[in-house]
């Protein structure tokens, strides 16, 4: 780890370096399945929210001026009231049609060929078959006019989209066909991962979130700890895995025991929800000089 010679940015430099070690790993994830023009969008549009809500929270009952979520945002008043009419805040995004549109440049593609009265046909509204170029509707012209983003090419997202079993083509005609119509570019398994994944880092983020702000008050912390090692040999990764994953299910079995002994038989609307998470994890070491 390099650190900055200036002592100011050094103490500056912890949030941007945990800030870029979270979001690279997720990122990673997200390649693929979300845009990166929608990423950019929804964290505007959370950040826009979030900053509002805090300002509500220092001074309640009281409008928020747009120059006090500038000074915080670091935006120009024009972009936040842009930034506030792309999203109805009583909404959450993920319940959000119009959100949800375009989520990656393939989900424009099928839904410009699955929803278009051009791309569909007139007496069964199924997308209609299309031959890859030509003069008439084509493929190559529905990525065109899907994609406004330079260097996506019709190959490439043809490419993408048969092998993510969204499309395919007729033996016999030559014709591009649509086989999928439900948009969904994960599996059952995966969707169960990626929630049950990010619920347990919003928990920490959460947690985070209440450590700092109660950072002078020990009394008030909630229980944040880790345990790893930066000395496992490759080889002995399998037998470690394995110790481990073990470990973690006893004391999975021991935290569910101990969480329902304290829970409430009757539900109420004075509950919250609190538990802990419990995962194994492994990263390589990557020195930078």
């Amino acid at each position: 780890m390099v650190l900055l010679q200036n002592p100011t940015l050094r103490d500056i430099e912890i949030l941007p370096r945990a800030v870029e070690n979270v979001f690279r790993k997720l990122i990673r994830l997200l390649i693929g399945k979300m845009s990166l023009k929608k990423l950019q969008e929804m964290i505007q549009i959370i950040f826009v929210e979030e900053a509002e809500a805090k300002l509500r929270l220092e001074a309640p009952g009281k409008n928020v001026a747009l120059s006090k979520l500038a000074s915080i945002t670091d935006l120009d008043t024009r972009t936040i009231t842009k930034i506030r009419n792309l999203h109805d805040s009583s909404q959450s995004l993920f319940s959000n049609s119009n959100f949800l549109k375009g989520f990656t440049p393939g989900f424009k593609v099928l839904d410009l060929w699955i929803n278009d009265a051009r791309y569909t046909d007139r007496r069964t509204k199924k997308p209609v078959p299309l031959d890859f170029s030509g003069d008439g509707i084509c493929f190559e012209k529905l990525v065109e006019e899907a994609i406004t983003a330079r260097g996506v090419t019709a190959r490439s997202m043809l490419q993408r989209l048969i092998e993510n079993k969204f499309i395919q083509t007729n033996v016999n005609t030559g014709k591009l066909e649509v086989v999928r119509e439900d948009y969904i570019f994960l599996s059952d398994e995966e969707t169960d991962m990626i929630d049950i994944g990010f619920s347990a880092i919003a928990n920490l983020a959460t947690t985070v979130a209440h450590n700092v702000s109660n950072a002078s008050d020990k009394e008030a912390l909630f229980y944040q700890r880790g345990c790893w090692t930066y000395s496992i040999s490759k080889k002995r990764m399998p037998e470690f895995q394995t110790v481990m994953s073990n470990f973690l299910h006893g004391v999975d079995m021991k935290a569910k025991d101990v969480i329902a002994s304290h829970e409430d038989k009757n539900e109420t609307s004075n509950q919250l929800t609190a538990g802990i998470s419990m995962f194994y994890f492994e990263d390589e070491f990557q020195s930078s000089t």
